[in-house]
């Protein structure tokens, strides 16, 4: 052996200097010091002593080595034969059997999925016995035995074991003794068959004891409570010990806390003396709840501190014993002066039953939240001495009633805290993690407001000021920043961004908008309110909100803004147990700390524990410390009073932009009465040397500057890295449009009557709002709370956020319309919002919703009726944005798995260097120009135009609004008010495009304290398809594109010298497809001829008939002819035409009716038919005769012409989009062309107002077609067969429209002399919409063309007579008169007619007219006694009903509201 042992020596040195050579050759450069083996541990330190220099070294120039990310090299790992290539954790690779989870099917109980998984599938109290603790039971070890799955246990167990053993030991005897072997073989056997049973039955008696003691424990933990005197025992001992260490610390930060607090009426409050004595709290009792979640502890904790109870204390300890107390010094008085009321605590008890439940998880600290609720309430006792000390104090308890009242105060504020059910929770992961602190900031909220518009201010005195200032939680919580005033506008803007910190994003962010006044408080205008936790369900970005401004519950404005989230970098844990440091900003948090102060102006008083000391003598000082940030005041702490070495302890948050460029100054200052105060020391230094001292440095106290002492300051550092942000600004209030919300509003139930008093019944209609802009709306319907609007509006949205309004409202004449109710309508529930692998949002489509909803109020409370609606939507075109380094680094793959994504569709969102995808984020091929630069706009017949309206010029200074309405009698954007003639509105709108062919834009200058009529200051209008080729044909260099980016100037119509700076922006719609019904070919005038009837049925004795037609539309007549009598085959000659204003001619039942004749009694029905004039079988634009088949081998013959156009609403007097749609009936898709004077309406054909020639197509010339009114240039027969041939001009159909020479030529308008019973006078409006039967509307020429100036013209008018007026009196009569009114007022009055429905008047008026003053209102009365009722009315423009002085007008007018009569009527102007 001797010989031996230098070889296994030499060799262990060998091996030593083989893995110190191994080591010292590490690839990346890192120096390694080694060791001999053979030197003594004396001479190994003195070797280490020797290398300490190199060492610091080297971690010097470690710190400062960038951090590489290395990858594991999986080649290298399969390079050598045999090696275990699983990933590790923790160190241990992953074919390690780890922990009783390996040998288990049960799922460690700190897994919260996995056990609420299984709890899911078995069911709590199943789980809860699972995981009991309980030792498992008999034979569960043998479930992995193949003979046990195979025998059942009452066939093996350990008795068949046992016996076995038995057998085999007689066997054994047995096979001994005939082989000859003696009696020692068989005591051998005997030894250890009995070894065998001696050991199991060892180990069945000491299961059977476990069994039973579990058992037992278990029934004793579910009925009693178990004492736990080894923990009071440890308590009692470690009281004394840590019992003043508690105390300082208590009167440390209470102390801090009084001086803040402190009342200006006193000098200071401290806590002169404190202690808890030497008694230690005790635990009287704990139950446990073992059937619980298996990662939960739940225990009843009886306690007590009862230190006055002195039964259970030895001799020894009472001469000890010090009682609780506690002296609080009240110091009253200046200086001198003062004095110190000392207040005593004493004798305290407390009693309680404590509910503690522990949750676990299995991450380190392992305990998750720790929760404690009281079971019942705590019982409290003490003696409070205010006066007289210790000795000769009184205890204020004996006053009656007082200690109740204490007790009940303390009680309502822990109530709600922590009595049952209520519990108080401890996060102990959270504080452990840092982020529990819910005072500190986890994130910073990037909130840019861009403006908000229609405020409404409380003050009817005063201008408007408006600022919103930010509260976290509640409008009563102070604020965390405010924007700066705007003086005297209700529609300001700001584009300013603010820095909030944020705890978390469980809160709700308040925008508070707030009136600023001088010389008094400032007033609130409303407050808006966004949920934050919406913010995270959009990966931490939230723009183009549009937040409602309420006033107990009612709109009052909104607020514009974007916001964007960053929460603090912080250190993450990977799987393989490695820890990710956070990463680095210059952007961040600083939570700056200012802790206390010593020895200042040279003193040293201290108490035992580093206390402050209240002290009389000259040197003590009144000091506080004030924070300033670059310069500027951020923190100033309370005055800390007669002390040298004063404590704060006071924190502040502030973000930070750039941390290399801040500076930091604390100063402290002595508080004086009289005089200002003076400075005690000062302290400043860089945020970057700052935080240097504290983490490398380890300083914690500094010397102040120009003065004596110390300040104790601490600083956390919270990294924010704000990547995108800077990309992110500046992108305005308004957003790219994401689609298109189509909303069918079918009808209500049940509405809300606001008109009961009155005698009536609501007149409902519904708008869709977007904030506070209104999107559309329907047409109201009268006196009716269960209505049908069957109208589709169609709405562009910006975001998934940006949820929409649905409010029924009743529609009154004068009067400002009411709320019925709303519903607030979540595109959420149509929308789904995904990412690309690059982080591009894409909006796809969900299934439509078709619903009945109940509305409510406007403070969101249950209101009266429901609503029906549909609700779809239609993405825009949405082309993939090019990817940013960072997207591109991310999304690097292999080159294998680059082959496989190149055969994958292009419209998978990858931002390749392809300039023209083939297909859209949705899929959707792309149509391209024909040389294929660009998208070819023209090609989408649907899509959303964005108008930018920059400035406008008006002549005179007004307060005006600028609308853009796009198909549309109302404005589907309105913008902010402004007054002035020069407007600088800078907004922008948007509207959908259903049609480009034949949709049109105008964008109007109105008057804000205009009526509910259409008038407005100017216009601008042109076809949407116009607009669009104009962008088609803008270069595609941004540098070039000027007018898209700058906008162009038009001129403004009906507006002299008026002109509008706008921009445009085509978004195309796709994924959809128009219903024939959204169709603007679908509403229009249709134009009804009746020609002849044959074959009729005779009725009169005489073999004849003496035949009418009675034409009804959707069951309401509106028209009649003359009667012809003694004919069966009838030619209707006497000019049998009329107009239906017709809203949509899908689903109008449109019916002829023909009857006989009857001088008495009611005429007797011949035969009726159902008229079609549907496109499959009446094209736009053409006149064709339809014979329509009757009963027998009857038929009427009709000439129908339909003209499409957007039908003015019914509540109107005039409109500017009735004159610019009227282009529909004479040419489709006319323009017009603001270069000049001319107005183009078709191909090469124009419009001179000044000479008022009007040309409207080719072949121009001749009347239109069977309407019975003149026209100038009307001919229509060269246009295309409709709407639909759009782009085949100069192609002729196959049905040719007859000549128009065939048509017989009307008689001219008869006069009140030449009708006696009005039958054959012709009715405008007759439909119940303001259309004039004449087709008037086609006209461009008017009695003011050619008028010099604004000088009026003289008219007369002569109200003839009226028919069938709704009867308001008794009797079912009337005593009937009409007014008439010009704007609000009244110029004539005829006399009333006693007793009938149908009076003649006869009574004339003139009166002088001009442009601006045209619209006269004629209103029918009943005159009573007391009151005149009224009854309808209609309003008539005389710049589109009186062409020139030749032509009167002399007709019979609807009246409105429908079945309200008619008024015959002529007016004529007087040369």
């Amino acid at each position: 052996m001797s010989n031996s042992s230098p070889t296994f020596k030499q060799q262990s040195i060998d091996a030593h200097k083989a893995v110190n050579d191994a080591l010292k050759a590490d690839p990346n450069g890192n120096t390694v010091y080694s060791f001999n083996p053979e030197l003594s541990p004396e001479q190994k330190k003195a070797q280490a002593e020797e290398n300490t220099q190199q060492v610091k070294t080297v971690l010097k120039s470690a710190s400062v080595k960038p951090t590489i990310k290395s990858t594991p090299d999986d080649k290298a790992l399969d390079t050598t034969p045999g090696s275990f290539t699983n990933k590790s954790q923790n160190g241990i690779p992953e074919w390690y059997s780890v922990g009783w989870t390996a040998f288990s099917t049960l799922p460690n109980p700190g897994d919260e999925k996995a056990i609420k998984e299984l709890s899911q599938k078995l069911g709590p109290d199943t789980v809860a016995e699972l995981y009991k603790g309980s030792r498992a039971q008999s034979g569960a070890g043998d479930q992995n035995d193949l003979l046990a799955q195979i025998i059942s246990d009452k066939y093996y167990g350990k008795w068949f074991h046992n016996g076995a053993a038995l057998g085999a030991a007689v066997v054994s005897t047995w096979l001994l003794t005939m082989f000859g072997f003696g009696l020692l073989s068989c005591l051998i056997v005997g030894a250890f068959l009995a070894t065998y049973y001696q050991t199991s039955i060892r180990r069945t008696r000491r299961a059977v004891r476990d069994d039973i003691e579990r058992e037992m424990m278990l029934t004793h933990l579910d009925t009693d409570a178990e004492s736990v005197d080894w923990m009071n025992l440890f308590l009692a001992r470690f009281w004394l010990i840590y019992e003043p260490i508690l105390s300082a610390q208590i009167i440390g930060t209470a102390d801090t806390i009084l001086a803040q607090n402190t009342p200006s009426y006193l000098d200071s409050i401290r806590l002169s003396s404190f202690t808890l004595g030497t008694k230690a709290p005790r635990i009287e009792s704990i139950k446990t709840y073992p059937k619980t979640e298996p990662n939960v502890v739940c225990m009843d904790w009886k306690l007590s501190f009862t230190p006055n109870d002195i039964l259970d204390l030895s001799a020894r300890d009472l001469q000890s014993k010090v009682n609780p107390k506690i002296v609080l010094t009240i110091r009253v008085g200046k200086g001198m002066v003062g004095a110190g009321i000392p207040i005593l605590l004493e004798d305290v008890a407390f009693s309680a039953l404590l509910r503690v439940k522990i949750k676990m998880f299995n991450e380190f600290p392992h305990v998750k939240t720790v929760e404690a609720s009281f079971l019942e309430k705590p019982y409290f006792d003490y003696v409070l001495k205010p006066v007289g000390g210790e000795t000769f104090g009184f205890d204020i308890n004996n006053i009656p009633g007082l200690e109740s009242f204490v007790k009940d105060q303390v009680h309502s504020t822990l109530g709600p805290m922590m009595y049952s059910p209520n519990v108080y929770t401890l996060d102990v992961a959270g504080m452990m993690a840092g982020t529990s602190d819910k005072d500190s900031a986890n994130g910073v909220l990037a909130l840019t407001i861009y403006s908000a518009s229609q405020l409404k201010g409380t003050d009817i005195f005063g201008s408007l000021d408006p600022y919103i200032t930010f509260h976290i939680g509640s409008a009563n919580q102070p604020e965390v920043g405010h924007t700066s005033a705007h003086e005297n506008t209700s529609s300001p803007k700001w584009n300013e961004t603010y820095f909030i910190l944020l705890n978390n994003l469980y809160d709700t962010l308040f925008l508070q908008v707030m009136d600023r006044n001088s010389g008094r408080k400032d007033s609130e205008i409303g407050i808006a309110s966004y949920d934050l936790k919406e913010i995270v369900d959009s990966d931490n970005i939230s723009e183009g909100l549009n937040l409602s401004v309420l006033r107990s519950g009612k709109p009052v404005g909104e607020v514009k803004c974007d916001m964007r989230y960053f929460p603090v970098s912080r250190a993450e844990k990977q799987e393989d147990g490695s820890v990710v440091p956070p990463e680095e900003s210059n952007s961040g948090i600083l939570r700056f700390t200012i802790n206390q102060c010593k020895e200042l102006g040279g003193g040293s008083k201290k108490s035992g524990f580093g206390l402050p000391l209240i002290a009389g003598s000259g040197v003590d000082v009144d000091t506080y410390a004030i924070l300033t940030v670059n310069g500027k005041e951020n923190m100033r702490t309370p005055v800390f009073k007669h002390s040298i070495n004063p404590r704060w302890d006071k924190s502040v948050e502030i973000f930070i932009a750039d941390k290399t460029k801040l500076d930091l100054g604390v100063k402290i200052l002595n508080s004086r009465d009289f005089g200002d105060d003076d400075v005690v020391g000062q302290w400043s230094s860089s945020l970057t040397k700052f935080e240097d001292q504290i983490v490398n440095e380890k300083m914690d106290w500094w010397n102040l500057q120009n003065g004596s002492g110390k300040i104790h300051l601490s600083m956390q550092w919270k990294p924010v890295a704000m990547t995108g942000f800077s990309e992110g600004l500046g992108h305005g209030a308004y957003r790219p449009p994401v689609g298109v919300v189509r909303v069918e509003l079918f009808g209500a139930t049940d509405l809300k009557n606001v008109e009961a008093l009155t005698g009536g019944k609501s007149d409902p209609y519904v708008r869709i709002l977007s904030g506070m802009q209104i999107r559309g709306q329907t047409e109201y319907v009268e006196d009716n709370l269960n209505p049908e609007w069957n109208t589709a509006i169609f709405v562009p949205v910006h975001s998934v956020r940006e949820d929409l309004i649905f409010e029924v409202m009743d529609w009154n004449d004068i009067q400002k319309d009411k709320s019925l109710g709303i519903h607030e309508f979540t595109l959420k529930s149509i929308v789904k919002e995904s990412k690309t692998d690059y982080g591009q949002a894409v909006y796809e489509a969900l299934e439509p919703v078709d619903s009945w909803v109940d509305l409510m109020g406007s403070d969101r409370r249950r209101g009266k009726g429901r609503i029906h609606f549909s609700a779809a939507f239609y993405p825009t075109m949405a082309l993939a944005k090019a990817a940013t380094a960072t997207d591109k680094a991310s999304s690097t793959i292999t080159e294998g798995e680059n082959k496989i994504a190149n055969t994958k569709d292009k419209a998978s969102g990858d931002p390749s260097d392809l300039e023209h995808p083939e297909k859209d984020l949705h899929g959707e091929v792309i149509q391209y120009s024909k040389d294929g630069s660009k998208i070819d706009l023209l090609a989408y017949d649907a899509g959303v135009l964005s108008v930018t309206i920059y400035k406008a010029n008006i002549p005179t200074r007004e307060k005006v609004t600028a609308d853009i309405l796009l198909d549309s009698n109302d404005p589907q954007y309105r913008t902010a008010q402004i007054k002035g003639s020069n407007l600088p509105f800078n907004e922008t709108g948007d509207a959908f495009v259903k049609e480009m062919d034949f949709s049109r834009l105008v964008v109007r200058i109105k008057k804000v304290d205009e009526n509910k009529d259409d008038s407005c200051i100017g216009y601008w209008e042109n076809s949407v398809k116009d607009i669009v080729r104009n962008l088609q044909d803008l270069p595609t260099s941004s540098d070039e594109s000027s007018e898209e980016v700058n906008g162009t100037d038009y001129k403004l119509l009906n507006c002299q010298g008026g002109t509008i700076r706008l921009a445009f922006k085509y978004t195309p719609v796709v994924q959809f497809k128009l219903d024939p019904r959204d169709s603007l070919e679908n509403q229009g005038n249709l134009s009804v001829t009746a020609i002849r009837a044959t074959n009729l049925r005779a009725v009169d004795r005489s073999g004849t008939s003496d035949p009418y037609v009675v034409f009804t539309l959707d069951g309401a007549k509106v028209f009649k002819t003359q009667v012809y009598k003694k004919q069966l085959n009838p030619i209707f000659t006497k000019d049998e035409s009329f107009v239906l204003a017709v809203p949509g001619r899908i689903g109008a039942n449109l019916e002829a009716a023909i009857y006989d004749w009857d001088q008495f009694g009611k005429g007797d029905l011949i035969a009726k038919a159902k008229i079609p004039f549907t496109d499959d079988v009446l094209e736009s634009f053409l006149a064709k005769e339809f014979e329509i088949p009757l009963e027998g081998n009857s038929s009427l013959t009709v000439r129908l012409l339909w003209q499409p156009q957007l039908l003015p609403r019914k509540r109107a007097d005039s409109n500017v989009l009735t004159a610019t749609t009227r282009m529909l009936t004479s040419v489709p898709g006319a323009g017009v062309h603001l270069a000049g004077d001319v107005v183009g309406t078709g191909l090469n054909v124009g419009t001179q107002l000044a000479s008022g020639i009007v040309g409207t197509g080719l072949d121009a010339g001749g009347m239109v077609l069977g309407t019975g009114t003149k026209i100038v240039g009307g001919g229509v027969s060269a246009i295309g067969s409709g709407i639909r041939g759009i782009g085949k001009f100069g192609k002729k159909d196959k049905t040719v429209a007859k000549p128009l020479s065939e048509y017989p030529i009307p008689p001219e308008p008869r006069t009140h002399n030449e009708v006696h019973d009005h039958s054959d006078v012709q009715t405008y409006g007759s439909s119940g919409f303001d259309s004039p039967v004449d087709n008037r509307s086609l006209r461009q020429k008017s009695i003011f063309d050619g008028h010099p100036g604004d000088n009026p013209i003289s008219i007369k008018i002569t109200i003839i007579a009226g028919r069938n007026l709704h009867p308001m009196g008794r009797e079912n009569m009337n005593d009937a008169y009409v007014r008439v009114r010009i704007g609000k007022r009244a110029v004539y009055k005829t006399q009333h007619i006693s007793k009938t429905n149908n009076p003649e008047w006869n009574g004339s008026f003139n009166v002088n007219v001009s442009k601006d003053k045209s619209v006269l209102n004629f209103k029918v009365k009943d005159r009573h006694l007391f009151a005149h009722l009224d009854g309808g009315d209609v309003s008539l423009n005389m710049s589109e009903i009186l062409v020139s002085p030749d032509e009167p007008f002399d007709q019979w007018v609807e009246l409105s509201p429908k079945d309200s009569g008619s008024l015959h009527i002529r007016i004529e102007a007087i040369s």
